[in-house]
Parts: structure tokens; sequence; C-alpha cells
């Protein structure tokens, strides 16, 4: 008699239905689809043969180093090194300010872990990263969505909400944001919107997690201060990332927070993966010391630029009747605002079989259900030209569907 598993998973297994990052990352492996969907960085943003120098050059030097365990909170000389970057764009820190952990996204379930009991309110935006739904919903926090326009989250919202929490003496423990080119819609939190949200973080006593995976790849306007920046209190706990400037296969990120906080999540951290990767800390590292990692910054915004400009004269070119979209100034993605009676879910498989054509469905950026008439865009990855192909053959296919030449069925 086989094993009946659906009698031994854990209540999180139970609770787990949705795929759509690893349908996201599987559609990398299919040459015949135009992908707007992963994330992801182009293959020509990458430093390749200097990646390959120091590679060699670390297993020549460091050897069995670079085979064995780091320490837990990360290398001593990276986390300098990661301290002084962090100071010289205007956020102080230390070497003991900061915990090297498996990419930002370890970094989310490490301060989860942290500060987050189950039933606890943690706001995000909606919409947000599906991955840090997830993590939350592990945590089992409760989930409180604020609203969004082109200013980024709506902070008269937000007081209101924490008004009537107050008044219900439930007000949230801590607010995910990814306030400079979000993910999923490519919108930036406005400068006087970052002071009005840290000035409510103070009076309601929560405490910011700021993701700030795409903020160094700007590409037009003015750069913003951080909210780490502006803070005055220490509420900021800071989630940074390499993999959006160097590589994400490297799953290297780090998290900088008072000094008290960083020993209570290395502590954490022990109980999860011991340490992270030891190459790929020495490869963010010697990238670092030889400059490679602005250069490589350089590379990769000359190139959104490039690819950004085309999207956005191809959406006006293609989209002006039927749709409007966010109008990034860096990042990876613009955010596509659809009829409200379009499912972008549910067209999502035929656009892909039909029009070999990928996206991210909005609703997947949402708690629930809404946002369906929404789709996220990354151009990032795809070819000048694949996105010049691919952005006639996404309006056709949405043309088709709401004129209901194309079939949309449950």
């Amino acid at each position: 008699m086989s094993v009946n598993w659906e009698d031994f998973y854990s209540s999180l297994a139970g609770r787990k239905s949705s795929g759509a990052l690893a349908e996201i990352f599987k559609l990398t492996e299919r040459p015949d689809i135009i992908s707007f969907a992963g994330g992801f960085p182009a293959e020509d943003m990458y430093l390749v043969d200097e990646a390959r120098e120091i590679m060699e050059d670390i297993m020549a030097r460091k050897q069995t180093d670079a085979l064995g365990y780091s320490p837990t909170p990360g290398f001593s000389e990276l986390r300098e090194y990661i301290a002084g970057r962090q100071t010289g764009l205007n956020m102080k820190a230390s070497m003991n300010n900061i915990v090297v952990t498996s990419g930002s996204s370890q970094g989310v379930d490490l301060v989860c872990q942290a500060f987050i009991d189950r039933g606890e309110r943690v706001m995000v935006e909606a919409p947000t990263f599906l991955g840090t739904i997830s993590t939350l919903s592990n945590h089992e926090a409760k989930i409180e969505p604020i609203s969004m326009d082109e200013e980024g989250l709506n902070t008269d919202e937000l007081e209101e909400k924490l008004k009537q929490w107050e008044k219900e003496n439930n007000l949230p423990k801590a607010l995910y944001t990814i306030p400079t080119f979000q993910n999923p819609s490519g919108r930036t939190l406005s400068l006087e919107r970052r002071k009005t949200l840290l000035n409510l973080a103070s009076k309601y006593n929560f405490i910011i997690f700021e993701d700030y995976a795409y903020g160094e790849l700007r590409f037009k306007g003015e750069t913003l201060p951080t909210l780490k920046e502006l803070d005055q209190e220490g509420r900021v706990i800071f989630l940074g990332s390499f993999s959006k400037i160097l590589s994400p296969g490297a799953r290297i990120g780090f998290i900088q927070a008072d000094e008290k906080v960083v020993d209570k999540i290395i502590l954490i951290k022990q109980s999860l993966d011991q340490c992270s990767n030891s190459p790929g800390q020495y490869l963010i590292l010697e990238f670092g010391k030889r400059g490679l990692i602005e250069r490589q910054i350089e590379r990769t915004v000359d190139i959104l630029k490039d690819k950004s400009s085309l999207t956005m004269e191809l959406l006006e070119e293609n989209f002006k009747d039927i749709a409007t979209w966010t109008k990034p100034e860096g990042g990876f993605f613009t955010w596509l605002i659809l009829p409200e009676e379009f499912d972008s879910e549910k067209a999502l498989p035929l656009c892909v079989d039909q029009a070999k054509v990928a996206y991210v469905a909005g609703s997947t950026f949402f708690l629930g259900g809404e946002g369906k008439n929404n789709l996220r865009l990354c151009f990032s990855e795809p070819l000048l030209s694949e996105i010049r192909e691919g952005m006639p053959k996404l309006k056709e296919f949405l043309v088709d569907v709401m004129e209901g030449k194309v079939k949309i069925t449950s």
C-alpha cells in the first residue's frame, strides 16, 4: 500500500496551493516564449569574464576556505565592505550592523522570525511582492494591504487605518515596503510620503522593513533618500540584495539594523542554514573591492534605460486605447491596468500557448483575488528585438480576449 502523504503534511504545507514563483522560473527554460514574466537580469548585464577570473582567483587563494563554512553572520571582511558601502550611500553602518543572508528573501524570513508572532498585523503595499506574501503567510501574520497610487503607498489610507486600529487597541507590528521601483508596480514612494511614513511609524510605534532590491537601478529622475537614510529612530530594518546589481545565483543579500537586532537575527539564522554560501560571499567581496559592482550597475542601468524607453514607446503605440500603465524611473517592471472585466489570471495560459508571450497575472500580488485586470510586465530580461516582437503580440491577444474572439474558460 502506498503512503497517503496528505495524512502527514504539516498545516503549513497544507496551506500551500499556489506555485506562482515556480511557474515564472519554468518559463525561463522555454525558448519559444517571449517572457515578460520573470524579474531577472538580462544575460548582457553580467560581467562574465570578470566573474570567471575572480572565481579562479578565489579558488587559487582561498582554496578550502571557499569550500567550507563561513561564520553565521558572514565573513567579517564582506560585512566590513557592505558597511562601508552602505555608509557611502548615506546609511551609516559598521560591521556589527550587518548580517549576510541567503538572498533578500531569507532576510524577510529572518525579520519575520525575529519580530512577528502568529496573528500579528503586518502591513504591505497592495500590490506587493508575491514572495513576501508567501513568507508572511508562513508565519501566520495578519496581512493588512494598503493601496498605492502613482506616488507609491497611500499614506492617507494608512493613517486612517492606524487610527482605527488604535481605537481597537490592536496596532500593527510592522510594515513591509519596497519604496523604490517597487515590485510589481515599478512605482516609487515620493519624498513627502517617505517622511510621512516615518512620522506615522514613530507616532503609532511600528517598525519598517525596507526592501531595496532595485533601488540602485535608476535610469531617469532624481535619486531619493532611502527610508533608512531618513530614519532618526533606528526603526527601519534595511533589506539589501546583490541579486539585481550583480548575481541572483550568488544568493547573497544582507540585513542592516541596530546591533542588538543583528545579534538576535544571527541566533535565528544559525537554526536555518547556519551560514550563507562561501563562494558567493567571496565573489561579492572581490567584485566590490575591484570596483566591478559599480561598473555592472552602470552597465545594467544603461541597458534598462534602453529597454524601458522601448517598452514605454510600444505601450503608447499599442495599448493607449485599452490600458494605462506605470512609467518607472528605475528597476525592472511596469504595471498594466486593463478594463475591470478582464481577467489576466484566466487569460495567461492561453496567452502563453497562443501568442507565445508570458506575463504575471496581477492577482498574484494581492491577497484576496483583487487585481485581476492588472498584469506585471518585466522589461529587464527580454532582448530589444523580443520586446519589439512581443508587445504587439500581447496587445493583439488581449484585444481578441476583450472582443470575445478568444474565449476564456474557468
